[in-house]
C-alpha cells in the first residue's frame, strides 16, 4: 500500500485487482504519484474482501484473472448494497464489443484499453471519484437535512447549549428537590469545557474552570471511569466526595450520573441535598431518564451546528463544483444552479432559479433525465443542440427535491471514437497477420485471449511436422514448362495448407516443395500428436488426387513424404530488423526433417516419442491404419539409432 500528500485527491483510495505483478505496479506507480492511496489485490477474491473491508473510493479491474474473473467481481460488487456505489474501471487488453458488453451488464462504470494512455487513465479516475464524492455529499446532506427536521420535531428548547444546560439543570435540581446541582461538560480529550452550578434561589453560574480533583479523584472522576449513576449516602463518610475551599463545611448526600453520548461520555450531572440519605433508588432511576434525555439533547445541538456547518461548505462546494449541478424543489423548480451549470448551458443562475426545468428551454434535455431519476443513481447520456455530450445523474433527496449532476464528455466520447477506430484497425492488422499462419478458429482465440502473441519468445513442446514433395527437382522443374510448375506448386502448398488449416494446424513455413507445420505452437492443443496424424494422413489421401490430375496434364510424377517428431522449441520472430518472420527452431525441427528425408511417396514417418503419445492418447485411429516398425534407424547428428513408425497411404496407379 502507497500513501502520498497530494492535496488534489484528498488520500481518494483506489483498489486495484490484477492478478498480474507487473500491472499493478504500473498502475500504482502512476496513481500514487498523483496522490492517490493504492489498495492491492492479486485476484478476484481477495479484491471483492479488500473492496468491502476498506471501501475504496474507486476499482481498477482486470478481467482475465484465474480464481474469479473480472466480471463476476464487478456482477459481486455491483449486486452489493455496501459496495454498489463504487466506481469501477474495467482495465482489459480484450477489445471485442462481447466483452464490452458483458462488462456493462456486469455494471462497470467505464473502461480502460490496455497498453492504456497515462492521462486517459487519470482523467477516468478523476472523473469518477468527483462524480462518486459529489453523490455522497447529496446524499449526506439529505441525511443531515432529515435529522434536523426530526431534531426541530423532537425538541421544542433552545439549540444553544449554554441556555439548554441552564434549563435542564434548573428544572431537575427543582424537580428532584436538590438544593444545589452541577452539570459538567467534557471535550474529547475528557476535559472539563463546561460547568453549570445552580443553587436553590441563585442564578445558574457558567464557567470553563473545575478543580482538578473532582474528575481526577472526585465522583465525577468515578462516574465518567465506570459509565453508571451512583448516590453517596453521606458526603463526609465517602473519600468520592472531594470539598472545594468555598464549601468546606457541606455536609448531607450527593447523587450522580454520567451523559453518554453515542460515540463517548460527554459530561456528568451531579445533585446534592443537605440531609445525608435523602437520595434513593427512585431518584437514580429519574436522574438516568434525565441523562438520557440531556444526552441526547447536548448531541442534537452540538450537531445542529456542526450540520449548518457543513451545509454552508458543501453550498460553498456545490457552487465552485467543476461539475455542472442544479438542484430543484419536488415540482422541478431550480433553486441552486451553479456556476458551471451556467457555462454549460450559457444561461445566468439569477435568470432560473425558481423556474421549472421545464420552462427553460435550453434544459429540455434534461426532462428525460428528471422523469427517469425517481429512484437514485440513473446516468444518462444527454446531447444537447450545441452538439455537446453529457453524462448526467439525477437523485432523489427525499423532502427536499432533486440534484442532478452533469459532466461534459464531448471530448472524451470523441477521443473515444478515434481509440475504437484505431483498435479496429490494430485488430484488422493482426487478423491479417496471423491468417497467414492459422486458421480462423486460432486467430479467433489468439486475438480474444493472446493478441502480443507474436511479440512473444518462449520455450515451449510442440508437434513438429514436415511435408515435401519427392521426384520434384528431377520430375517438375527440368521437364516441364515454367507455367506449369508453379501452377503445380501452388495447388500443392493452398491444398495442404487448408488441410493443416482445418485442423488447427500453424503454418510456419513454405520453401522451395516443402511445407511445416506445428501443433501445440503457439497456442495449448492437449490432442497435438493426433491432430498432427490426422493432418498427415488427410494431405495424403488429398494428394491422391493431385498427382492424378499432374500427371493427365502433364505427365508429372510426384510423391508425397511426411515426417512427424516432437519435442522442446524455441518460438518468436526471427530474421534480420527488416525481414523478421514468426518461427520455431529446436532440436525436434531437425529430427523431424530427417524423418520426411526418409519418408517415401505415400509414407508418414514419426518418431518412437510421437508414436507412443499416439498410443495413449489416440488408440482408436492407431487401430484403423497400418503402422510398421522401422530400425533402428541411424539419423544424422543423433548418436544412437532410433526405433521409427511408419504409416504408408496406398497410391493408386498413376493414369488409372
Amino acid at each position: 500500500m502507497t500513501h502520498s500528500g497530494n492535496n488534489t485527491t484528498n488520500q481518494a483510495s483506489v483498489l486495484i485487482i490484477d492478478d498480474s505483478f507487473e500491472n499493478r505496479l504500473l498502475l500504482s506507480s502512476q496513481l500514487s504519484m498523483e496522490g492517490y492511496r493504492i489498495l492491492q489485490a492479486d485476484g478476484g477474491i481477495e479484491g471483492v474482501k479488500i473492496a468491502q473491508s476498506q471501501m475504496p473510493d474507486i476499482i481498477l479491474l482486470d478481467v482475465m484473472m484465474p480464481d474469479m474473473n473480472g466480471f463476476d467481481v464487478c456482477r459481486h460488487l455491483k449486486e452489493n448494497k455496501t459496495t454498489n456505489l463504487i466506481p469501477i474501471i474495467m482495465v482489459t487488453a480484450l477489445r471485442e464489443v462481447q466483452y464490452r458488453i458483458e462488462g456493462i451488464e456486469a455494471g462497470a462504470d467505464e473502461f480502460l484499453s490496455r497498453p492504456h494512455v497515462r492521462e486517459e487513465l487519470l482523467v477516468r479516475v478523476r472523473t469518477l471519484i468527483q462524480l462518486k464524492r459529489t453523490r455522497v455529499n447529496l446524499e449526506e446532506e439529505r441525511n443531515r437535512l432529515q435529522l434536523l427536521y426530526d431534531i426541530s420535531r423532537a425538541t421544542s428548547t433552545q439549540l444553544d447549549v449554554e441556555t439548554m444546560m441552564a434549563d435542564i439543570i434548573t428544572h431537575t435540581q427543582a424537580a428532584i428537590g436538590a438544593t444545589k446541582g452541577n452539570i459538567m461538560l467534557l471535550d474529547e480529550t475528557g476535559k472539563v469545557n463546561h460547568k453549570f452550578l445552580v443553587r436553590t434561589g441563585a442564578q445558574v453560574e457558567v464557567s470553563e474552570n473545575v478543580a482538578r480533583a473532582v474528575m481526577n479523584e472526585g465522583l465525577g472522576g468515578w462516574l465518567v471511569e465506570h459509565k453508571q449513576g451512583d448516590i453517596i449516602e453521606d458526603i463526609t463518610q465517602d473519600n468520592r466526595w472531594i470539598k472545594l475551599p468555598d464549601d468546606q463545611e457541606e455536609t448531607g448526600t450527593a447523587i450522580g450520573m454520567p451523559l453518554i453520548g453515542s460515540q463517548r461520555t460527554i459530561g456528568v450531572l451531579i445533585l446534592n441535598h443537605p440531609k445525608p440519605g435523602y437520595f434513593n433508588n427512585d431518584h437514580l432511576s429519574l436522574l438516568e431518564t434525565i441523562a438520557s434525555t440531556v444526552s441526547a439533547a447536548i448531541e442534537n445541538a452540538d450537531l445542529f451546528t456542526e450540520i449548518s456547518e457543513e451545509r454552508r461548505k458543501l453550498e460553498a462546494i456545490l457552487a465552485q463544483s467543476s461539475d455542472a449541478i442544479i438542484t430543484t424543489d419536488e415540482k422541478w423548480c431550480i433553486s441552486l444552479f451553479n456556476h458551471s451549470a451556467e457555462n454549460l448551458f450559457g444561461l445566468a443562475a439569477a435568470d432560473v432559479t425558481g423556474k421549472s426545468i421545464q420552462d427553460v428551454p435550453q434544459l429540455g434535455a434534461l426532462i428525460p433525465v428528471f422523469e427517469a431519476g425517481t429512484s437514485p443513481l440513473s446516468p444518462q447520456e444527454v446531447n444537447l443542440n450545441s452538439e455537446k455530450t453529457l453524462f448526467a445523474s439525477v437523485s432523489p433527496i427525499k423532502d427536499v427535491g432533486y440534484a442532478a449532476v452533469m459532466q461534459d464528455i464531448t471530448e472524451l466520447k470523441r477521443m473515444e471514437q478515434l481509440r475504437l477506430e484505431q483498435e479496429r484497425r490494430e485488430k484488422q492488422v493482426l487478423k491479417d497477420t496471423f491468417s497467414r499462419y492459422m486458421g480462423p478458429r486460432l486467430v479467433e482465440h489468439v486475438l480474444s485471449h493472446e493478441p502480443g502473441m507474436m511479440a512473444r519468445r518462449e520455450r515451449r513442446h510442440a508437434v513438429v511436422m514436415f511435408a515435401d514433395l519427392r521426384n520434384w527437382t528431377g520430375g517438375m522443374i527440368s521437364k516441364v514448362a515454367p507455367g506449369e510448375v508453379i501452377n503445380q506448386l501452388n495447388e500443392f502448398f493452398t491444398q495442404m495448407m487448408e488441410i493443416a488449416l482445418d485442423n488447427d494446424g500453424t503454418v510456419f513455413e513454405l520453401t522451395g516443395d516443402e511445407l511445416l507445420v506445428g501443433f501445440n505452437a503457439p497456442v495449448d492443443q492437449e490432442n497435438a500428436v493426433y491432430l498432427a496424424l490426422k493432418t498427415a494422413i488427410t494431405m495424403q489421401h488429398s494428394f491422391n488426387k493431385l498427382r492424378q490430375g499432374w500427371y493427365k496434364r502433364a505427365g508429372t510424377e510426384l510423391g508425397l513424404g511426411i515426417g512427424i517428431d516432437q519435442g522442446d522449441v524455441l518460438m518468436g520472430n526471427v530474421g534480420a530488423e527488416s525481414r523478421l518472420s514468426f518461427r520455431m527452431v529446436g532440436a525436434a525441427m531437425n529430427t523431424a526433417h530427417r524423418l520426411v528425408d526418409l519418408a517415401t511417396d505415400g509414407q508418414i514417418v514419426v518418431s518412437e516419442s510421437v508414436f507412443m503419445a499416439l498410443e495413449k492418447s489416440a488408440p482408436a485411429l492407431l487401430k484403423r491404419i497400418a503402422v510398421n516398425k522401422l530400425g533402428p534407424v541411424k539419423l544424422k547428428g543423433i548418436e544412437q539409432p532410433q526405433s521409427l513408425y511408419a504409416v504408408q497411404v496406398e497410391r493408386p496407379p498413376l493414369g488409372g
